[in-house]
Parts: structure tokens; C-alpha cells; sequence
């Protein structure tokens, strides 16, 4: 029985548990299956993700993500956003700026007070990740046909470090929740469906792989973001306010095509979980 320290943490109608790795050396174990186990809601400590918290040659910090189903995710935007409270709360976020690297790239974190902002720099169209979405980018280069059960759609196919299928509809979403987990099945993906309800105001549902329908997603919200700012449906260089099922993002497309996302974080508790193998 292996007793583990854990924090869990919360943002958006979203938590997750952080082992702070800093000053330890990590343990030799399946950190794939421990996640599994201490996200579950029933038998273990519940949250939509494991973080795990690490020194870093590259950056201030290094951060692995892992989804409840215990597969990885190269970035969490509000994994991201606890980990700069927690370090805050803990004292070694002093300085205006952290930079932390993810199995993605490398994000810098800010904070005033209790909110937390990242930046996750720029998008891309999926199947052209060597070229930025920027405000010229054709539809065609990022926006595709695809298959549902019963229908077709168009998806904006957008990368944030993790792939995006980004929906439009001005339907009640709860209709397609169906259409929405075959489709990230089928291509491994995270399924926005996004109604723009003013040029500074959208709506957004996400199923997300690894994990399902959530409360919210970070890089979801910025996909949408660029993908309705790139379409000129809603106005870049100001924070948008994003509706997710369990609380709101703002997030803003900046002068440089960054997606910046800010948000309340608060603890919810710590701990020792007992980890059997």
C-alpha cells in the first residue's frame, strides 16, 4: 500500500488532484492506473483529472496530464490555472510570470489574486501545424466534412497542443450529445459544440476524450475562440465570455493570435490516499 499526498483543486465546475513532485523523487508505480483510480467518484477521491507537478530543465515547472480513464493529455488549460494557484498558495509563485512546460509546449502564467490567467499561445488548423490560424486564414484549411450516426457536419478541425472538432449549431446541444461522443470516439478527439450569441458572448458543450461530457474545458473554450474569431463571428482583442455547462471562461484572442483564459480557482481539499496497485 503506497501512501500518496494529493491536493485537489477546483475552477469552472471542473477539479483535479495534484501530486507535488518538487521535492521528492517520484514513485515507481503506474501513475496511468492510479489515476483511474483516485479520479473515480465512487472508490477513489473524484475529479476529471491527475496532475502531476514536476521540476523542469525547460521552464519553471513541468506538468503531466492524465484524463480519468487514465490516458494522457498533452495540456489542461484549467489544470494549468490550479497548478498557478497551487503554486501561488504554497509560495513559489512570487514572480509577475510562471512558465510551465507541457507535453505540448510551453505556457506562461499569470495571476491577481484568486483568478489565474494562461496563455496557450496560438492556434492551428489541425492537419496544418506548421502554419498559425490567423484573422486571413481560409475556412477551408481548418473546416471538413464529417461523419455523424445519421448526418453530416461541418467540424473547424483546431489544434491547442490537443485536437478539436468545433461544431456550429444554434440547436439545443443536449440534442446531439450522441452525434458529439461518436465523433470524438471515431477521431480522438475533443468535440465542441459552440453557439455564438453575440459577438462577445458564446455557448459552449464539450465532450471530451478521455473523459466525456465535462463541465468544462479549457482548451475546447480557446479552439472555439479561434475558431469563431478567425470567422469573424465574434471580436478579437477582448475577453469573450464562454458558457460552459458548469461555470464561465473568458478568454480573448490577443494582437500576437494567442488565446489567453482566465478563471476563479479555489482548494477544495488535501490529503493521503492509500494507492493498492
Amino acid at each position: 500500500m503506497e501512501p500518496i499526498f494529493f491536493t485537489k483543486l477546483t475552477t469552472t465546475g471542473t477539479s483535479y488532484i495534484i501530486l507535488n513532485y518538487l521535492e521528492q523523487p517520484v514513485p515507481k508505480l503506474d501513475h496511468a492506473h492510479l489515476a483511474k483510480q483516485m479520479t473515480h467518484v465512487e472508490s477513489g477521491v473524484g475529479a476529471d483529472g491527475l496532475i502531476l507537478l514536476l521540476p523542469s530543465n525547460q521552464a519553471d515547472y513541468k506538468a503531466i496530464f492524465y484524463n480519468k480513464d487514465g490516458s494522457l493529455a498533452k495540456i489542461c488549460a484549467n489544470g494549468l490555472r490550479l497548478i498557478g494557484y497551487h503554486l501561488l498558495e504554497i509560495g513559489r509563485f512570487t514572480q509577475q510570470k510562471l512558465m510551465i512546460e507541457t507535453s505540448a509546449n510551453i505556457v506562461s502564467l499569470s495571476h491577481e489574486g484568486s483568478m489565474i490567467t494562461v496563455d496557450l499561445g496560438t492556434a492551428y488548423p489541425l492537419n496544418l501545424s506548421t502554419l498559425p490560424l490567423s484573422l486571413n486564414s481560409p475556412i477551408k484549411d481548418y473546416c471538413e466534412e464529417v461523419s455523424v450516426t445519421s448526418d453530416t457536419w461541418e467540424a473547424d478541425m483546431i489544434s491547442m497542443g490537443n485536437p478539436h472538432f468545433i461544431i456550429y449549431t444554434d440547436d439545443d446541444h443536449d440534442r446531439f450529445h450522441k452525434e458529439m461522443k461518436y465523433l470524438s470516439s471515431q477521431n480522438d478527439v475533443n468535440v465542441g459544440m459552440i453557439t455564438v450569441i453575440h459577438p462577445s458572448e458564446i455557448l459552449l458543450t464539450t465532450y471530451e476524450r478521455g473523459g466525456g461530457l465535462t463541465n468544462a474545458c479549457g482548451t475546447n473554450a480557446a479552439a472555439a475562440i479561434a475558431s469563431a474569431v478567425s470567422r469573424r463571428l465574434i471580436k478579437p482583442y477582448e475577453w469573450i465570455t464562454v458558457h460552459c455547462k458548469g461555470a464561465d471562461l473568458e478568454v480573448k484572442w490577443t494582437d500576437d493570435a494567442h488565446l489567453i483564459q482566465k478563471g476563479e480557482c479555489s482548494k477544495l481539499c488535501c490529503g493521503t490516499y492509500f494507492y493498492t496497485g
